[in-house]
């Protein structure tokens, strides 16, 4: 589940909503957890390989199926290339990898010429990791899981230790925008998208040899976890901001 959303998302969630960016990524959470309970009570009744398109097959037909399956795939198809340039903009300061332009009044990055080369490599090294095949990938997944729970936490601790501003959170108004900026955010800030890895556990619920445990484990327990992480980034990405910009 935990991909570039995380470098964007607290960013763009506390634009629209304030520090009420903190209850939109909770009611993110809880929304997707909701969908999760379902696959999660179909993928232990039903444990198959590719659940999001076997299910639709069993209870609507090959139709249903077939356009599921097509929307699962452009989905998948997209997620990478979207990861890398996510974390490429967000590594932009330390090398020339997107170029920033304004269009239509809004800041947007583009891929530079050294930004498709890496991209290329990275999506290149994508491919090798999925070829070689599931168990070395599931090894390499445990290692970029633990690295990626450690910074995140890193970063926040960072946040609440060296920069945290209580006053942030009422200072400009607890929510500037009302409850329409806190819906918006969940959907146009990136928040539903840091949920949407929660899918996996489902996919592959035909790998594991303990389904009835390890799916509803799988499924819920990633979105409860992630979800305690996203709030608390925003919290301490909230309390970090400058008291001067958050007013602005």
């Amino acid at each position: 589940i935990i991909g570039s959303g995380w470098l964007f998302g607290a960013l763009n969630a506390s634009r629209e909503a304030g520090p009420a960016a903190i209850i939109s990524w909770a009611l993110g959470g809880i929304m997707i957890l909701l969908i999760g309970l379902v696959y999660a009570e179909l993928g232990t009744m039903f444990p198959l390989s590719g659940g999001v398109v076997r299910f639709p097959h069993m209870s609507f037909g090959g139709f249903a199926s077939y356009t599921t399956g097509w929307i699962t795939w452009v989905a998948c198809a997209t997620v990478a290339p979207i990861e890398v340039e996510g974390a490429l903009q967000y590594a932009t300061k330390y090398a020339a990898f997107t170029s920033k332009h304004t269009v239509n009044g809004q800041i947007v990055h583009t891929l530079t010429a050294l930004g498709y080369v890496v991209a290329a490599i990275a999506m290149a090294a994508f491919v090798v990791i999925n070829y070689i095949g599931i168990r070395w990938f599931a090894h390499l997944n445990n290692v970029l899981v633990w690295w990626k729970l450690a910074i995140i936490t890193l970063v926040v601790i960072a946040f609440f230790v060296t920069a945290f501003h209580g006053s942030n959170f009422s200072s400009a108004g607890f929510r500037p925008n009302g409850w329409q900026g806190v819906f918006t955010a969940i959907a146009t800030s990136g928040i539903v998208f840091s949920y949407l890895g929660f899918r996996q556990g489902v996919e592959l619920a035909g790998e594991t040899n303990n389904p009835r445990r390890n799916v509803p484990i799988a499924v819920i327990g990633s979105v409860v976890i992630t979800m305690i992480i996203y709030v608390l980034l925003q919290v301490a990405f909230i309390g970090a901001l400058n008291p001067r910009t958050l007013a602005t």
